[in-house]
């Protein structure tokens, strides 16, 4: 596809200008490549989200580009880690 201007009906942005998007009910908020946030409200739902993964522009409900490994909690692997801690603070007192 290259550079090339690949506009939606009635959307005033072309493909290559957008980053990420999210829907919410059924308003599109969408991440520009220049920082800028857009809110569009398509006639076709369904049409005009085909269109962006038909063009790569990411989901952030599927993918909000953070690593996998700090999504996850860091939590110790010790078995019980809590109530033996809850245990050492109740014996201090």
């Amino acid at each position: 596809m290259g550079n090339k201007q690949i506009f939606y009906s009635d959307f005033d942005h072309p493909a290559s200008q957008l980053s990420a998007y999210t829907l919410c009910i059924d308003i599109f908020i969408i991440s520009l490549k220049n920082g800028e946030i857009v809110r569009f409200k398509p006639v076709d739902i369904v049409h005009f989200e085909q269109w962006l993964k038909k063009h790569s522009v990411r989901d952030i409900a599927v993918d909000n580009g953070m690593p996998k490994n700090i999504i996850k909690p860091h939590l110790p692997k010790q078995r019980n880690y809590f109530i033996n801690l809850f245990k050492l603070n109740k014996n201090e007192k």
